[in-house]
C-alpha cells in the first residue's frame, strides 16, 4: 500500500527544504531577509502544490482524431479551470465594482 498523501507531502517538503529542524529566533528572522531563500522556497511550494492537486488539471478524454507523423512530441493539451476561474473572477471585479462605484454618483 502506498503512504498516504500527507507522508508524501511532508516527504517533499524535506527534499524541497521547506521543512526541517526547529530553528532559532535569530536563524528564522535571517531568512526571512534573504529574498534568495524566499524566492526558492516560494517555487518549491508552488511545484508541489501541482504535484498535489490532481483536479486543478482538466485533460481531454480522447486523443486528437488523427495524429500527425513527425518527429515532434504531441503534447496533451491541459485545461486549468481553477486558474481560469479566478482570473476571470478578478476580471469581473475590476470591471464591475468600477461601474456600480460609478453607477450612483
Amino acid at each position: 500500500m502506498p503512504p498516504s498523501q500527507l507522508k508524501q507531502l511532508k516527504a517533499s517538503l524535506h527534499q524541497h527544504g521547506v521543512l526541517g529542524p526547529q530553528k532559532s529566533k535569530k536563524q528564522r528572522k535571517a531568512t526571512a531577509k534573504d529574498a534568495q531563500k524566499r524566492t526558492q522556497r516560494n517555487a518549491a511550494l508552488e511545484s508541489i502544490r501541482e504535484r498535489f492537486n490532481p483536479f486543478e488539471t482538466k485533460t481531454s478524454a480522447r486523443p486528437q482524431k488523427y495524429q500527425v507523423v513527425s518527429n515532434k512530441d504531441t503534447k496533451k493539451p491541459v485545461d486549468r479551470p481553477g486558474v481560469t476561474r479566478g482570473l476571470g473572477e478578478e476580471r469581473r471585479r475590476e470591471t464591475l465594482l468600477r461601474e456600480l462605484q460609478t453607477r450612483n454618483k
